[in-house]
C-alpha cells in the first residue's frame, strides 16, 4: 500500500461518503474533503493534484465535471460511489470505476483499486482505535474554530472521546466526564466546566453557518439557540461516531 496517496472526497453533507473518506484514513490514505460543487472540486483538483477523485451521488453536474478532469495532465483515477444503477452515457461513462453503495463489500472493493489490496480492518485493538477517533475529533474541532490554542482545548477534546464511549444511561456530564477530566489534568472539575464553556462559547461566535447546520442540524433553525456543554459534546461525539463507522 502507498502512505500518504491524496484522495479528494466529495460530498461534505453526505455523511456515509465522509465515513468512508475517515475508514480509508485508517489505512494509510491522505483523505482530504470538498464540497459538491462542480466549480469548487475542479479547483481543489488542480491546485492539490490528488493521484484519486472520490465523487458521491450528490455532486452536481459530474458528467460536465468528468470530462473536463479527463483532459487534465496527470488526471486523477475518478471512483463514482452510485446509489444503484449509474447511467454509462453520462457521468459512469468517465469514471474509472463505479461502486454501488449497497454492496457490503464497497470499501474492500475501493481499496483494492487504490491500493491493490483489500482493506484490513482487522485491527481493533483499543489503542488504535482511540487514537483514530482522537485525530477525526481534532479535525471536527479545527473545522469549529476550535484550536490548541484554547486553554479548554485538551479539555473538549478529552470530553468528546468519552462522551463517545458512554452508554446512553451513563451520559451525566457534571458526575461523570468532568470529574474524569479534572483527575486527569490534576485541576477542578468547576475548571474543566469552565474552560470548554469558553470554548464552545468562542467556537458559536467564530463558526460558519454552514459547519453550524453540518453538525448540529435542526437544531441551528433557532437563531437564538446556543448548545449547553453537554449538548455540544454529546452532540458532536453521535456525529463523529456515525462518521467513525461504529469502530470505536
Amino acid at each position: 500500500m502507498e502512505n500518504g496517496r491524496k484522495n479528494i472526497l466529495v460530498g461534505r453533507n453526505d455523511e456515509q461518503a465522509k465515513a468512508l473518506g475517515n475508514r480509508l484514513k485508517t489505512i494509510g490514505a491522505n483523505v482530504s474533503y470538498t464540497y459538491c460543487d462542480a466549480l469548487h472540486i475542479q479547483h481543489e483538483v488542480l491546485s492539490k493534484r490528488p493521484d484519486t477523485l472520490i465523487l458521491s451521488s450528490c455532486t452536481n453536474q459530474t458528467s460536465e465535471l468528468c470530462s473536463l478532469l479527463k483532459t487534465v495532465e496527470n488526471a486523477p483515477l475518478i471512483v463514482l460511489i452510485s446509489d444503484g444503477e449509474t447511467d454509462k452515457s453520462h457521468a459512469g461513462y468517465y469514471a474509472d470505476l463505479i461502486i454501488d453503495r449497497r454492496d457490503s463489500r464497497h470499501i474492500d472493493k475501493l481499496c483494492e483499486k487504490l491500493f491493490g489490496q483489500t482493506a484490513q480492518f482487522t485491527d481493533r485493538s483499543e489503542e488504535n482505535a482511540s487514537k483514530r477517533f482522537e485525530s477525526l475529533i481534532a479535525d471536527a474541532l479545527f473545522e469549529l474554530c476550535i484550536t490548541k490554542n484554547y486553554n479548554g482545548y485538551l479539555f473538549i477534546l478529552e470530553a468528546i472521546k468519552l462522551a463517545s464511549q458512554s452508554g446512553p444511561i451513563s451520559r451525566c456530564i457534571s458526575k461523570d466526564i468532568y470529574p474524569e477530566i479534572a483527575a486527569k489534568f490534576s485541576v477542578t472539575a468547576c475548571c474543566v466546566e469552565r474552560n470548554i464553556r469558553t470554548v464552545i462559547r468562542s467556537s458559536w461566535t467564530k463558526s460558519s453557518a454552514e459547519i453550524k447546520r453540518e453538525y448540529f442540524g435542526p437544531f441551528t433553525l433557532d437563531r437564538n439557540w446556543t448548545p449547553t456543554n453537554s449538548e455540544f459534546i454529546f452532540i458532536v461525539a453521535d456525529r463523529l461516531a456515525l462518521r467513525f463507522g461504529g469502530h470505536l
